[in-house]
């Protein structure tokens, strides 16, 4: 069994979801890679925050504060995150005015508004409005800000100053974390750009792969009831379809 970069990664971290602490020759066995190639990956998973390693064993890390590269969060959870954006662009019409994060799930979201007319898109993601600049037919503005390395994200007072000039529709974001009554996030900086970003939008989406549930960070951006939907890969435990429907939060989910 031959699998991909961004397959490896994504089994190696949901191996240690399970047993938090596994061994370099256990996760060979399971993966069916060599070593220099698990090597490699799980050096990058250490580079981004991920796993800590010892002496032949890789442990899950778990600091609240890591906000990962935006090369690892558009590889993690990729055909969870298409799926999310399929269903997301339902939401979509022409004519409209749409604030998008600089998120990987949200830039998914790029082939689905090809085909709009009129419409128009705030962004701070870089690689989100390189991707609009082949669709003559949406207006795209920047935010212009701090580019913060890695992450393709631009951020700080400039963002949030721009964000003030426009009301939107609907506003497309992600998180770190969700639970049955908060929305989390795991950059301040982030998270002040977000939360303006839905202060401005007649309705917010969140879009969240279903690692999101459950997991929480130290920025609380808002309360679940402030949303007009969450749109996941999977249904979230009763708590969270409990705690939705009684705030007419719409769910919706893939199959």
């Amino acid at each position: 069994m031959n699998l991909y970069k961004s397959e490896r990664i994504s089994k190696i971290l949901e191996i240690l979801e399970k047993k938090k602490v596994v061994s370099v020759a256990d996760l060979e066995k399971q993966l069916f890679v060599s070593d220099s190639s698990l090597r490699r990956d799980l050096v990058e998973l250490e580079r981004t925050g991920k796993i800590n390693r010892g002496y032949g064993v890789v442990e899950l890390a778990r600091a609240d504060n890591v906000e990962l590269s935006y090369m690892f969060r558009e590889q993690e959870h990729e055909a969870e995150k298409k799926k999310i954006a399929e269903i997301a662009s339902t939401f979509l019409t022409d004519n409209q005015a749409i604030f998008i994060d600089s998120s990987s799930t949200a830039s998914f979201l790029a082939p689905y508004l090809s085909v709009l007319h009129s419409a128009i898109v705030i962004t701070n993601g870089l690689r989100l409005a390189v991707a609009l600049d082949n669709m003559p037919a949406v207006k795209t503005y920047v935010t212009g800000g701090r580019l913060k390395s890695g992450s393709g994200s631009l951020l700080g007072e400039t963002s949030v100053d721009y964000v003030d000039n426009f009301t939107a529709d609907l506003a497309f974001l992600s998180c770190t974390g969700i639970t049955p009554t908060h929305i989390y996030m795991s950059s301040e900086s982030q998270a002040i750009l977000k939360k303006k970003m839905m202060g401005h939008a007649e309705k917010t989406v969140l879009l969240a792969d279903h690692s999101k549930f459950g997991a929480r960070s130290y920025y609380r951006l808002a309360r679940t009831e402030t949303l007009e939907a969450v749109i996941t890969d999977e249904k979230p435990g009763a708590d969270f379809v409990a705690n939705l429907e009684a705030n007419e939060v719409e769910l919706l989910y893939g199959n």
